[in-house]
């Protein structure tokens, strides 16, 4: 009979590291912008209007990238248990 084996802790890795990315990019998030929230009393006059616009923006693609990154960590999370219920089916057939 022939036997395989498949080494699932490299995914297992990967994800974790997945999801640590996700919590450490609100971190950082967090404390630039509370770094940057005092930016409107640094810069006066006509820049105030743009910079809050720039910060807007900048908030609303960082969250749809934390968003993104998120939702792709529990992809994988659940690419992996997949994967992994699927190996034990197969070796419930073949035995």
């Amino acid at each position: 009979m022939t036997s395989f084996y498949v080494d699932h802790g490299a995914h297992e890795e990967i994800t974790s590291v997945l999801f640590a990315s996700h919590r450490d990019m609100g971190t950082i998030l967090e404390g630039l912008n509370a770094r940057l929230n005092s930016m409107p009393e640094a810069v006066k006059g006509q820049a105030v209007p743009l910079w809050a616009e720039h910060q807007t923006k900048w908030n609303a693609d960082y969250g749809t990238m934390h968003a993104n990154l998120g939702s792709g960590a529990n992809a994988a999370a659940n690419i992996g248990d997949i994967f992994v219920e699927g190996d034990r089916n197969g070796a419930r057939v073949m035995m």
